[in-house]
């Protein structure tokens, strides 16, 4: 089976399909253009007072692809489509057509698909949230982040870690800790307060990872060529999918083409891929897009030390769009994987025999567009994880289940001269564990639960009088795992001012549930009660002909945050001693205080990317002990660039560059001649900077319809020995702390290809 994907992707795949001609638009008034476009599935909302019944299109598009044939028959009539609330495009006014004003910070775009020999253009955008007055199409930027298309993500990938999450680990605020794991942190936050949303489905569970380590690598379920769109928001912003304290990740599966059928098969460093897709029926009212990965080399591709543990890895996608009327369409999405233990691992607190991860998403969404500007989806998902783990032979084994069955509903509807945005979610949770605990005592980690969530929100948007955007709105929601409720408020407000400047504040809080094993585990608590964060973002932007520019200065205020059981060595009174266990228990209040810098190019064809500086400092405080230290993904310093040149010949190369301070080592410990002890003060001993430097290349080919695309990385181009955290343990009669650093990947080149087939 490991062999399948790499035949497969080898192999020429040959296919029919019904041709059907381009509809005509020419002498069409451009309110029956626009809704002819709606049944192809792009989201349209447009009003009455922007596109009026005399408007006519007076010439046929060139354009082949819907998105960009929308495009044409708006701008002649100055128009254009804006990237509004929950991934729709909103028809406005186009200043830069109505009176030559500076050009302003645009929102994403979601583009065609595109062969690998099409760079992106325009694909990075400052912000994510755009607000839209239905009287001049005016948009601002509101709130703290970054959004990328889909050619941007899979341009920026790396093609031998194949990980969808590989562009976004170099985004502005982004701190990729790990090279083996495809979490990160945002300012501060730990893995488990950064929020992921696919296709509408708020889920961390699409991981391939090793179950019962702290310290396993990890890889993304998914591959960047199957994305559509990425957008990165922290700070305050609205919360409309999860209860998460942090940041929130926000991605959609790219749709199949409703023009042609493609096949594509990419073999790169560590697996091999086969995506097809192409029109569905006769009339091509729909699209299918499906596809499948295996790994023939183990991920890490290196293991470096004693506690790296190795996996296989294989996961597939499915997505299948239908237009059941004019007004009416249907989406289906199915995302899932598997991996196993490769190699027999041997890290110094127990070894693995074998283990399992299983996880799956399968959602069935219904979108329909009724009159008077209002659009009603509906969203029916199933999320489930299965991870099971056996140690060294003779050993109790550890098995983990998570299931989340879920319904929600959202409408959207233009009033006031805005957007109203409004929705509910109800979902069914239940969770299993069965696992032994390996420390001072042993103790079995058993229990079955059962629990539910409620959430409503609302949010409005609108530009005011002044060249002033204006957005508001909450999020109230209950777990039955906990009885307690939370009402996560938001509010952001964006001034363009003269000489393209744009000043904009936002401010806002966030709430998140304790997990189940922070309940209902062996060292648990029933009385625990929701996180809370208050976050403010201050920000000023730029812009010049080809350059844009923003400085955001933010702070997030922390309450009630979990803190784990003491399970370290620490020194009391200069005596080694272990505390005694103590279960989860809301002892935690801290803050993140930093400053943004972002500097990325506009609307340029040859160059797309960005280069950013992020100061955080990040304390937190024990209110039970009074000890105050700096939070565990603490890093002071981070400079993130990435981007990439298009050459002539359908030649494209790439720099990532990333380097920060290091990470605070978590726990109790001081160095002494470069020998790591137990100390007396908790994250005083850092990691050392880290740095690297990835060179990218890749060069396509074509032959009548089809391409042909060769790339090849070089990865930690100065080979430098960076540091990540790991799994340890401590000598109870002399105090060294062995095994708390493990190291990074090395310099590695890696080469690939990918065959694109079109029919």
């Amino acid at each position: 089976m490991r062999h399948v994907a790499w035949i497969l992707a080898l192999v020429v795949c040959w296919t029919s399909a019904a041709a059907a001609g381009p509809h005509a638009f020419r002498g069409q008034r451009l309110d029956d253009a626009l809704r002819l476009l709606q049944r192809t599935g792009l989201p349209i909302i447009f009003s009455s007072e922007i596109v009026t019944a005399d408007m006519r299109v007076t010439s046929e598009p060139r354009a082949t692809n819907t998105r960009d044939i929308l495009n044409e028959l708006l701008a002649a009539h100055g128009l254009k489509a804006e990237a509004g609330p929950g991934g729709t495009l909103l028809v406005v006014r186009d200043p830069r057509a109505v009176r030559r004003s500076p050009a302003h910070i645009s929102p994403p775009r979601t583009d065609e698909p595109v062969t690998p020999s099409r760079a992106p253009t325009d694909g990075a955008t400052f912000t994510d949230r755009v607000i839209v007055h239905a009287a001049d199409g005016q948009v601002e930027p509101a709130a703290s982040g970054m959004a990328l298309d889909g050619r941007t993500l899979r341009a920026m990938s790396n093609p031998a870690q194949s990980d969808g999450l590989d562009a976004v680990r170099a985004m502005p605020g982004v701190a990729a800790d790990d090279d083996f794991r495809a979490d990160f942190s945002v300012r501060g936050s730990p893995y488990r307060q950064i929020g992921i949303v696919v296709d509408g489905v708020a889920t961390r569970w699409l991981q391939h990872t090793v179950y019962g380590r702290k310290d396993a690598s990890s890889l993304s379920m998914f591959g960047s060529g199957i994305l559509d769109r990425g957008t990165l928001q922290s700070g305050a912003f609205p919360r409309l999918y999860d209860e998460t304290l942090g940041a929130q990740l926000d991605l959609s599966i790219k749709e199949g083409s409703r023009d042609t059928t493609h096949f594509a098969g990419l073999a790169g460093g560590t697996s091999a891929a086969f995506l097809a897709d192409g029109p569905l029926g006769s009339n091509r009212r729909g699209s299918w897009t499906a596809g499948v990965r295996n790994s023939y080399r183990s991920w890490p591709p290196e293991t470096r030390s004693p506690q790296d543990s190795a996996f296989a890895f294989a996961d597939m996608h499915a997505k299948l769009v239908y237009d059941v009327t004019a007004t009416q369409q249907v989406t289906v999405t199915a995302l899932g994987g598997r991996s196993t233990l490769d190699t027999m691992d041997d890290p110094f607190d127990g070894a693995f025999g074998a283990g399992t991860d299983r996880a799956a998403l399968v959602t069935a969404g219904w979108q329909s567009t009724l009159p008077a500007r209002t659009v009603l989806r509906q969203r029916l998902f199933y999320v489930g994880q299965q991870l099971a783990s056996t140690p060294a032979p003779h050993e109790v084994g550890s098995r983990l289940m998570n299931r989340a069955i879920g319904y929600r509903a959202d409408a959207m509807r233009g009033v006031l001269g805005g957007v109203l945005d409004a929705g509910a979610e109800l979902s069914a949770l239940s969770a299993v564990r069965d696992r032994a605990l390996v420390g001072r005592t042993a103790l079995l980690d058993a229990f079955t639960a059962t629990w539910a969530t409620h959430a409503a929100f609302v949010d409005f948007a609108r530009m005011l009088p002044g060249r002033a955007s204006f957005e508001a709105g909450a999020r109230a929601s209950d777990s039955t795992l906990v009885r307690d409720r939370a009402v996560s408020p938001w509010i952001l407000t964006s001034v363009r001012l003269a000489r393209g400047w744009t000043v904009k504040a936002s401010a806002g809080s966030s709430h998140q549930f304790p997990d189940v094993d922070a309940v209902m585990g062996a060292a648990g608590s029933p009385s625990l009660v929701p996180e809370a964060a208050t976050h403010v973002d201050v920000g000023i932007a730029r812009q010049w002909a080809r350059l844009m520019w923003q400085t955001t200065a933010f702070t997030r205020v922390e309450r009630h945050i979990l803190r784990a059981p003491a399970d370290g060595w620490r020194l009391a009174d200069g005596v080694l001693v272990q505390p005694p266990i103590t279960p989860f228990h809301n002892a935690l209040t801290g803050s993140s205080r930093g400053v943004e810098i972002i500097v990325t190019p506009r609307e340029t064809t040859r160059l797309a990317g960005w280069m950013s500086y992020t100061f955080a400092a990040t304390r937190q405080t024990d209110a039970t002990t009074g000890e105050t230290f700096a939070a565990d993904f603490d890093r002071r310093h981070a400079f993130n660039a990435d981007g990439f040149v298009t050459l002539p010949r359908q030649m494209v190369v790439g720099l990532v560059v990333r380097a920060a301070s290091g990470l605070p080592i978590p726990g109790y410990f001081t160095a002494t001649n470069g020998t790591l002890l137990v100390g007396d003060r908790r994250n005083t001993v850092r990691l050392p900077p880290y740095i690297r430097l990835d060179a990218r290349m890749q060069r396509t080919f074509f032959a009548s319809r089809h391409a042909v695309t060769l790339f090849g990385e070089l990865l930690n181009v100065f080979d430098a020995d960076n540091r990540g955290i790991a799994d340890g343990v401590v000598d109870p009669i002399s105090g060294i702390a062995s095994g708390f650093t493990r190291s990074l990947s090395p310099r590695r080149a890696t080469f690939g290809i990918q065959l694109d087939l079109s029919r």
